[in-house]
């Protein structure tokens, strides 16, 4: 998960640094099964395929997007769910870090016990 991160919105579509595929940004903080206890900002299909099955999404943080090829339409309503969406993001991230920090200190904790 990017730090920070403005997130687009959904019907935005990318190109990721080293592709040439066009993604369309269909949702927000996925998880996958290539990488457990990891939430990546968006999940997309190939532009213009989109979802031909479940085995077809992509998962991808902001930073690994390098060019934006169309924004995805945005009302009041589009505004709103972002800023939530945000707010979660940002509070997923900060618990993510701690949790991280927590599991760091474990196992430093663990690997003074063995001395």
């Amino acid at each position: 998960m990017t730090e920070k991160a403005k997130l687009f919105p959904i019907g935005t579509v990318v190109i990721l640094k080293e592709s040439t595929a066009a993604l369309m940004i269909s949702g927000y903080l996925a998880e996958s099964e290539q990488r457990p206890n990891y939430i990546w900002d968006y999940s997309g299909f190939l532009y213009p395929i989109g979802l031909q099955d479940e085995t077809e999404v992509y998962t991808f943080d902001h930073s690994q997007i390098e060019h934006i090829l169309a924004f995805g339409y945005q009302d009041g309503e589009t505004f709103a769910f972002m800023q939530k969406i945000q707010q979660i993001a940002a509070n997923l991230y900060e618990a993510a870090k701690k949790e991280s920090q927590r599991t760091n200190e474990n196992q430093q904790g663990e690997g003074e016990k063995d001395v």
